[in-house]
């Protein structure tokens, strides 16, 4: 269950789990059989995992239809670098004592599984049925899982928003925007003069004017992107996915704000080089009012000693018991394997589909809770936490009080600033690392 910041860091490490339908070997393979390409402090990067990422990205540009592409070795110079990047802070997570246990990557690997429409076993099969081993997709899994861990803690340590902050933003012209429209936006970076793979400012700034013409022509952008592009989401066309204002980086909010779909700005200057900007779509606006519902719910989890198909078939019988009379709350206390709701009867209180802390709620818990009507049970489903029985006990239209104003302020002011921070102490860890090049990938 991610949003916004978080969303965006597990989309731009997808390139690296092993894609249904794409062969992969699992690191410890990879690293038997064959040789190192790049030596990262303590760590290494194998040809295999550059060779891994490139057929990977050569699929994905197939899928989403670009044919024209760079050099080989353009692309391979940007994937070694994220592969740098992976390894350092993989190092650093060993050092800070980042533990991702099994059973967080088998609730991580069961999301997947549902993003394909699939139980959890049928998923598996499907991985073979492709050559890929299932295992091999778990140890894929697991380096995701801790990167994101160690990129979620230095943020929370870096990230702080006072009262005043809040005060402040809620003041500003941008604040009543950021409910209603969302913005999907293209980012190509040319850099300068001192960052890997750069151009002299007057270069840097002659070819980000070009691209700025050639895409008021009508030159498609995720090809420019990948051509061009020195940014971490190149590989991706540039396309930073859909955002809300406050999600925007600072320095092109009050630009893209003023765009038009489809429009693109005037390359804009800072310390990393030229950026070429372009308003891809946009979409809103919401009301000041939400639907909420009050919600209870029983999670029971399967576990090592507990498969699959017997916690489908314990929440099948408290359904029963619950519409045969029993007490929904006193079961929830006695059997949910939620440790907060269960205290609560199982109550999650008031939502519009995120928690109190503005975390979304599991796609399949909130489609479950739509299709389910006041006063009712849902039928049993699946989530990547486990399988769930919930009632709807109430519903209501709420409108948006100070105190959820000042919830959406923070939350606003914290991506904008995480995105900013993760940016910097990747460009830290980077600066900081040994880095040698033993073999060129081919």
């Amino acid at each position: 269950m991610f949003n916004g910041f978080w969303q965006r860091i597990v989309s731009s490490f997808l390139l690296g789990l092993a894609l249904v339908g794409l062969p992969t070997l699992s690191l410890a393979e990879e690293r038997h059989l064959d040789g190192v390409a790049v030596i990262v402090n303590d760590d290494v990067v194998t040809l295999s995992e550059i060779e891994n990422r490139y057929q990977a990205f050569l699929q994905q540009a197939t899928d989403a239809g670009v044919t024209q592409l760079p050099a080989k070795d353009l692309i391979m110079d940007q994937i070694v670098e994220r592969l740098i990047l992976e390894s350092i802070q993989i190092q650093e997570a060993t050092l800070r004592g980042i533990v991702v246990d099994d059973e967080e990557i088998t609730d991580a690997v069961r999301g997947f599984a549902e993003q394909n429409n699939l139980q959890l076993d049928e998923f598996r099969e499907k991985l073979e049925e492709q050559g890929i081993a299932y295992r091999s997709f778990r140890d894929d899994v697991h380096r995701q899982l801790v990167l994101q861990e160690i990129q979620f803690g230095i943020v929370s340590q870096r990230v702080y928003i006072n009262q005043q902050d809040i005060e402040d933003f809620r003041n500003s012209p941008f604040f009543e925007l950021m409910a209603s429209d969302q913005y999907r936006v293209g980012h190509i970076l040319i850099t300068v003069e001192g960052s890997s793979g750069s151009e002299t400012a007057s270069e840097a700034e002659k070819k980000a004017l070009q691209i700025v013409e050639q895409l008021r022509e009508g030159a498609d952008f995720a090809t420019m992107a990948i051509n061009n592009s020195s940014a971490s989401t190149a590989l991706e066309g540039g396309d930073l996915g859909w955002r809300y204002v406050e999600e925007i980086p600072s320095l092109f909010t009050e630009v893209v704000v003023g765009m038009k779909a489809g429009e693109t700005a005037d390359p804009i200057r800072n310390a990393l080089g030229f950026h070429v900007i372009q308003l891809l779509e946009k979409r809103g606006a919401s009301n000041t009012e939400a639907e909420q519902s009050f919600v209870r719910h029983i999670l029971i989890r399967p576990t090592t000693i507990k498969t699959n198909q017997e916690a489908r078939d314990e929440i099948d019988q408290l359904r029963k018991d619950i519409l045969g009379g029993a007490d929904f709350a006193e079961l929830a206390k006695e059997y949910s394997e939620d440790p907060v709701s269960a205290l609560a009867g199982g109550e999650l209180g008031w939502t519009d589909g995120r928690l109190s802390d503005g975390r979304p709620l599991d796609p399949a818990f909130v489609e479950a809770m739509e299709a389910t009507d006041t006063g009712k049970l849902s039928e049993v489903f699946e989530s990547a936490a486990g399988w769930h029985v919930l009632e709807i006990v109430d519903r209501r239209i709420e409108d948006l009080s100070d105190e959820a104003m000042d919830q959406m302020a923070y939350r606003a002011l914290h991506q904008r600033h995480a995105e900013e921070v993760w940016q910097d102490w990747l460009k830290e860890i980077r600066d900081e690392a040994f880095v040698k090049v033993i073999h060129e990938p081919k």
